[in-house]
C-alpha cells in the first residue's frame, strides 16, 4: 500500500489527463525546499531514487505493465535531478519543467536506452537521465 501511494504521487498519477505532467508538478515543492547545496541535493536525491525504484518495482509487479501510466514518482525524480547544476530560480524552474517534459515525452537517445532496464529501474532511470540532461541544458542556457 505504501509503495502504491508513493509511486502514484499520492494518487495524482490516477488523474485522467496528462498524469505525467501533473506528477511533474509534485517535484516543484521538493526542488524549492531541498535544492540549495549540492551535498543536500545529492543526499536527498539518492534517498528519493531508492524509494522510487522500490515503489516502482512494486507497481510493475502489481500491474504486470512495463511502465504503468499511473506511476509518477519517476517524473518527480527526473524533475528533481533537473536542478543538480543550477539554482532553482523561478525562471529555471519554468524552463526546466518545459525541457524535462519534452525530453520525457520524446525520449531521445540516450534516454530511450534506460527504459529498457528491468522493472522499476527502467521506469525510473529514463526520467533520471532526462533530468540530468535537463540540468546540463539549463546550466548552459542560464550561465
Amino acid at each position: 500500500m505504501w509503495q502504491e501511494l508513493i509511486a502514484t504521487g499520492f494518487y495524482v498519477g490516477r488523474f485522467r489527463y496528462a498524469p505525467g505532467t501533473v506528477g511533474t508538478l509534485l517535484g516543484i515543492p521538493l526542488v524549492y525546499l531541498l535544492v540549495h547545496k549540492l551535498w543536500l541535493t545529492l543526499l536527498f536525491g539518492i534517498l528519493l531514487l531508492i524509494v522510487a525504484v522500490w515503489s516502482s518495482n512494486y507497481m510493475v509487479e502489481l500491474t504486470r505493465e512495463k511502465d504503468p501510466e499511473d506511476v509518477v514518482i519517476d517524473e518527480i525524480v527526473g524533475y528533481y535531478f533537473s536542478f543538480l547544476f543550477v539554482e532553482p530560480t523561478l525562471k529555471a524552474m519554468l524552463l526546466g519543467f518545459i525541457i524535462f517534459r519534452m525530453l520525457d515525452i520524446l525520449k531521445p537517445f540516450p534516454i530511450n536506452l534506460f527504459e529498457r532496464l528491468p522493472k522499476g529501474y527502467g521506469v525510473i532511470f529514463d526520467d533520471l537521465v532526462a533530468g540530468v540532461i535537463t540540468s546540463l541544458i539549463l546550466y548552459f542556457l542560464l550561465n
